[in-house]
């Protein structure tokens, strides 16, 4: 399944998040098989998420989606990175041994309490561990445990999403050498892959099209070897591509390597 999933109102920023996802499908055409149908509007409520209705909304479209097409591999085509809740539950729950490889300047994982921009694109990973909005909760398919989890290009951390990290021992390389990712997923006998690829963990030197460019980061090559790397050791069974902003083709050409391959990954 090659799922476009346009949601925005997760980072709370409209026009960016649609230009960027429109690009995307008309690089990937036809090859797009599913879309989950997103709101035009924020449907504001009093939750502590903004934009929370929307939100559950299309949260529970893709979790409905997913429940009667019961796709085997899935490559989740964003949109902000609050779209992972039911592509990662799904597969966290179809594989047994299955590793979420993070490629995202930010951790990702601040709670509705926590957050100090109430912005759901923040929550995503804590969400999936279980801590977060109990409806939310209940949408999910499993879940998830936080040493499945390795962080790479990370570095943009809020305190509290910090302390989490240290208190759960939570694989970090900003750098993202090689050696130590093979080394922790073998030695947590990790057999199946879902990668995320948040386009800022990118250097914006290499990568300047992201929604929130971070200085330093990786390089475009070394995120390709990366993940062929990956690919070869290990069944990725769920790729995503979020938060990306370029308004036409010849501003995403720096990544088609990586568009390419993340695709693929999950048609082998």
């Amino acid at each position: 399944m090659i799922l476009l999933f346009p949601q925005w109102q997760g980072a709370n920023r409209k026009d960016p998040i649609i230009q960027g996802t429109e690009t995307l499908k008309e690089y990937y055409g036809t090859k797009i098989t599913h879309r989950v149908i997103t709101e035009s509007h924020t449907m504001v409520t009093s939750n502590p998420i903004k934009n929370y209705s929307a939100i559950y909304n299309q949260t529970l479209r893709c979790r409905e989606l997913l429940k009667a097409e019961r796709p085997e591999k899935i490559y989740t085509i964003g949109g902000d990175c609050g779209i992972e809740l039911m592509p990662v539950s799904y597969l966290n729950k179809q594989y047994k041994n299955l590793g979420i490889i993070w490629f995202d300047a930010h951790a990702d994982a601040n709670t509705p309490a926590s957050s100090v921009s109430k912005n759901f694109h923040g929550m995503p990973l804590r969400q999936l561990c279980g801590a977060g909005d109990s409806e939310l909760n209940k949408l999910c398919f499993s879940k998830v445990n936080p040493n499945q989890i390795l962080y790479l290009g990370l570095r943009d951390v809020d305190n509290p999403e910090a302390a989490w990290i240290k208190k759960e021992n939570i694989f970090q390389s900003p750098e993202a050498e090689i050696s130590s990712i093979l080394k922790t997923l073998k030695t947590r006998k990790v057999e199946h892959l879902y990668i995320h690829f948040d386009v800022d963990a990118l250097s914006p030197t290499d990568f300047s099209h992201a929604l929130l460019p971070i200085p330093n980061g990786l390089e475009i090559n070394h995120s390709k070897k990366i993940i062929e790397v990956l690919k070869k050791e290990f069944n990725v069974v769920g790729t995503s591509l979020t938060e990306v902003t370029a308004k036409n083709l010849k501003q995403l050409e720096p990544i088609k390597p990586i568009l390419d391959l993340l695709e693929k990954s999950i048609k082998e």
